[in-house]
């Protein structure tokens, strides 16, 4: 049986392998454009958007959702395939079971270790800020954050989401609104948790909430350079 320490740092990696994947990169491509010399020369969402139209950058938005999810999804089948190893039931039933229940359900019956869950998240947005394929000229990871906490739970993830859409709106500022929403994701999740109304399960909150916190981090530190065109009064506006 692998250990703790080896099981997250071969999701870690398997999910820096997917987060790496130069989505937004690669389909401006495909449709003539360098986004890195174009528009902010970021290769998220937003800027994709900024330069093709709205479709594309929802396009894109997806995209980077997917890279993110597959990896996390790698990571449950192994953590039930290895809960299956140690009871000693057929795999097939379990997966059938596991996956025909909601989400939340899903984790409370079958993680065993959410932990290792968080860390291929974790490593996904990290592929995707500074991935190798593009010589680590990444993105800032707001839609990979929001990727994993809606694996975990899908209603505080799409609170997040419209909170981040209606400051932006307010403001005129998408780097702002990424800013508030992951502070507010860090802050409300810590409230909610001192408080037992903590959104995701109460069986791995604390094993969540330093997850929460690095991505936090990450990504309020990707935004170190909007943060000075804030104060500079020159940052892009939507």
């Amino acid at each position: 049986m692998y250990s703790l320490e080896f099981n997250v740092i071969l999701m870690l990696l398997i999910g820096y392998l997917f987060g790496s994947i130069p989505v937004g990169f690669l389909y401006c491509k495909a449709h003539g454009v360098n986004i890195f010399e174009t528009g902010s020369g970021n290769p998220g969402s937003t800027n994709v958007g900024r330069i093709l139209g709205k479709n594309h950058g929802r396009a894109v938005f997806v995209l980077d959702i997917l890279k993110t999810l597959i990896p996390i999804l790698i990571a449950h089948l192994v953590i039930i395939k290895l809960n299956v190893a140690r009871n000693g039931v057929g795999f097939s039933s379990v997966l059938v079971k596991n996956f025909s229940l909601n989400l939340q359900v899903l984790h409370k019956n079958s993680l065993r270790d959410p932990f290792v869950i968080f860390v291929t998240g974790l490593g996904a947005i990290l592929g995707h800020n500074f991935p190798f394929t593009t010589k680590f000229r990444g993105g800032k990871g707001i839609t990979c954050t929001v990727a994993v906490v809606a694996y975990f739970n899908v209603i505080f993830a799409v609170i997040l989401f419209l909170t981040h859409k209606m400051i932006g709106k307010i403001t005129g500022y998408v780097s702002l609104a990424s800013i508030i929403a992951l502070l507010l994701m860090f802050l409300s999740s810590l409230v909610m948790s001192i408080f037992k109304i903590y959104p995701f399960n109460f069986d791995y909150a604390y094993a969540v909430l330093p997850g929460i916190f690095c991505m936090m981090l990450l990504g309020i530190i990707r935004h170190k350079e909007n943060i000075l065109r804030l104060e500079h009064g020159t940052e892009n506006r939507i």
